[in-house]
């Protein structure tokens, strides 16, 4: 009863966003990304207990590494997340071309599936909002990777900062499992279960979007590609 009475709010809270139209749907979107945001942060693992310098030690072996980095990647992956997350804004804020191409990117994002949020005619082909999704993801990574430099600025400091969270999660002695629960993954644990969760979610839905690549094919090049024994 609550998740239905949950999904009715959202859906009214989203058809006053589009009432409104790009503003209002981009507050909405600026809402969800914060309350995403504020989950990771209520799911973490206590701050002053990530950089506590007294579990600082170098590992013994590259097994002792290994299980150092499983166990931490567990305990504080949502930490780490969010300082995945923090790079990322800080090396958009203070550049501001890519500030204003993710912006622009954004928006069309969000005309595209809140906005307008229909198929799409053009000469006599229907493109549905998976279609639509592909060329979109294609699109964005065109500009990001190949007509600007944005990938270049995203991706030199996430890597910084996925070296940062490595070399922290390695020389950081794990907390030792709870009294008498041996099976146990650490003082929170749960990310690896989670993350594996998403990306199976993830991939099932990928592979929905990429079946529908056949709807942006136009018919006379369909049945080229038949005849190579190619189909979409």
């Amino acid at each position: 009863m609550h998740a239905r009475t949950r999904s009715i709010d959202d859906g009214d809270e989203d058809g006053k966003a589009k009432a409104l139209g790009l503003p209002g749907v981009a507050l909405a979107v600026a809402h969800k990304i914060l309350t995403a945001v504020k989950g990771l942060w209520i799911r973490s693992s206590p701050w002053l207990m990530l950089v506590d310098i007294r579990k600082l030690s170098c590992p013994e072996s590259v097994g002792d590494a290994l299980h150092r980095f499983r166990r931490n990647t567990n305990d504080f992956g949502y930490n780490y997340t969010l300082v995945l997350l923090f790079v990322a804004v800080a090396c958009v804020v203070t550049k501001p071309f890519s500030l204003m191409v993710i912006a622009a990117l954004a928006m069309l994002w969000v005309w595209v599936f809140y906005v307008r949020a229909s198929e799409f005619h053009y000469n006599g082909q229907t493109y549905s909002l998976r279609a639509q999704a592909v060329a979109m993801v294609m699109f964005s990574a065109f500009v990001l990777m190949i007509a600007t430099n944005v990938s270049q600025v995203l991706m030199g400091g996430l890597t910084g900062g996925f070296l940062l969270c490595v070399g922290h999660s390695v020389v950081r002695a794990p907390e030792p499992p709870p009294e008498g629960d041996a099976e146990a993954q650490g003082i929170v644990g749960g990310f690896t279960e989670a993350v594996s969760g998403a990306a199976k979610s993830g991939y099932s839905q990928l592979s929905g979007a990429l079946g529908q690549m056949g709807d942006m094919v136009p018919n006379s090049v369909r049945q080229q590609f038949d005849k190579v024994g190619i189909n979409f």
